[in-house]
């Protein structure tokens, strides 16, 4: 039986998908059966829905070429199981 864990991490990681799996099917009846679960599910939705209808903000060049360069040393370090090198983690 699915938990409210199983469903948060489904709904992140399926939202736009429509999978047809044991697993997924018992997610579905715990988010019918779970008022928190589904109300998740919801606020999930609509804020994908308000981010796909704002147009995308203006990033200057150098900014972004710098943004870049910090996702992909992140990328890099997952891969390589590393973490943030120390001050620059969560703030």
């Amino acid at each position: 039986m699915a938990t409210c864990r199983d469903a948060y991490r489904y709904v992140c990681d399926n939202l736009d998908q429509n999978l047809d799996s044991q697993r997924c099917r018992e997610i579905r009846r715990h988010l019918e059966s779970c008022p928190d679960c589904m109300a998740y599910l919801d606020s999930v939705k609509k804020t994908v829905s308000f981010y796909h209808a704002m147009p995308a903000p203006k990033v200057p060049p150098g900014t972004h070429r710098l943004l870049l360069r910090a996702l992909e040393g992140v990328w890099v370090r997952a891969q390589k199981g590393q973490k943030a090198p120390p001050g620059r983690g969560r703030r």
